[in-house]
């Protein structure tokens, strides 16, 4: 288990532990918005308009929210169930729940289902009697379920100041945003006012559109969504004139995966090789180094997600991936779909491989 460090970003880590609750309930239409909101006093609270998690029949989803909390019957050894995304620490984002009570100096929980709602405090992890847990209830929200966390870092675990790093949390939102696209992402800053937003309803490729504006683009995001055996590809890409603003953005398991790895090279295998036969079957002449990894990268913009329980990292930092079979599955997904992309787009193709048909030193 990684946690991170004790300084803004490691308290920071903790929210996104938090959003990961967000991640799961949106994928699964659970949740239409997750807010989360930054206070003076060090604390952070995250709200989210419905239970993020399934309630099977007969279960109390409050008993369940307890059981987490507090680690009680929960085999924090065990993998996550099928179809649950990892959690940030641990196997589950409900179970990261119990880990994140444990670092906080105080939490509280109020949750709503079935019109009746449930709330508990805690105080470095163990539960209190709090005059709140009585108090009259809040508004029951519209969806008629929801579940609002707030907690404080311990202050003894740590280091000052008492705040997250707004940077870092509103990039993450904005990120998810792409992952997630079925909810709306909020995030709050009490003290300076601040409030940002980001809801991109064609997730990936909505984000790929937006970094690659400025580059004049050759085209619309195309947008691969493909499976290779327990690994799910999803990806958007736009070819682009401008190399300044050419970029490549990975996510593996919604962690980001910036500094390469395998799964970039697929990538990069899987556009070279069509790129080479396209130049072959339209009878032009072969151009030596011209698809060359740098040259490839100047010309794109790719947002990239993959979806695996076996996904395997190099050092605890997450950077880069390392999953052997990656490189293979991905470049036959890259191959199959670019090439289908570039025959029903021939003008595209013609300006590309003329941007490209220049040797690179």
């Amino acid at each position: 288990m990684y946690i991170g460090d004790t300084t803004v970003s490691g308290k920071s880590r903790l929210v996104e532990s938090l959003l990961m609750l967000g991640v799961m309930g949106a994928r699964d239409s659970r949740l239409r918005e997750v807010s989360a909101a930054l206070s003076s006093d060090g604390a952070c609270s995250v709200v989210f308009d419905g239970l993020p998690w399934p309630t099977p029949t007969g279960v109390s989803p409050f008993a369940e929210l307890e059981s987490w909390l507090t680690f009680v019957n929960v085999d924090i050894a065990g993998g996550p169930p099928p179809g649950m995304p990892h959690g940030l620490f641990l196997q589950t984002p409900c179970i990261d729940l119990g880990l994140v009570n444990v670092l906080s100096s105080s939490l509280e929980v109020i949750a709503w289902s079935g019109g009746q709602s449930w709330r508990r405090t805690f105080r470095e992890g163990l539960p209190v009697e709090s005059p709140r847990d009585s108090a009259p209830d809040l508004a029951l929200p519209s969806s008629g379920s929801g579940l609002r966390i707030t907690f404080t870092p311990d202050p003894s675990i740590f280091d000052p100041p008492q705040e997250f790093s707004w940077a870092g949390v509103t990039e993450r939102l904005s990120a998810l945003s792409a992952l997630a696209p079925a909810a709306t992402w909020r995030l709050r800053d009490e003290v300076s006012g601040r409030e940002v937003s980001f809801h991109r309803e064609h997730g990936l490729a909505d984000l790929c559109a937006e970094r690659a504006a400025s580059s004049r683009p050759l085209h619309e995001p195309w947008v691969l969504n493909g499976r290779v055996g327990e690994t799910q590809v999803d990806l958007a890409l736009q070819w682009v004139e401008d190399p300044a603003g050419a970029s490549i953005l990975s996510w593996a398991n919604l962690e980001p995966s910036p500094r390469g790895g395998t799964h970039h090279e697929g990538l990069f295998r899987g556009l070279r090789t069509v790129l080479r036969d396209r130049r072959m079957a339209l009878g032009l002449p072969a151009v030596s180094r011209a698809f060359s990894n740098t040259a490839l990268s100047e010309r794109l913009m790719v947002v990239m997600s993959l979806r695996s329980f076996s996904i395997v990292w190099r050092g605890p930092m997450f950077h880069p991936l390392a999953t052997p079979e990656a490189r293979g599955d991905i470049s036959r997904l890259v191959r199959g779909w670019m090439k289908q992309a570039l025959e029903s787009h021939p003008e595209v193709e013609a300006r590309l491989l003329g941007l490209l048909r220049g040797p690179r030193p």
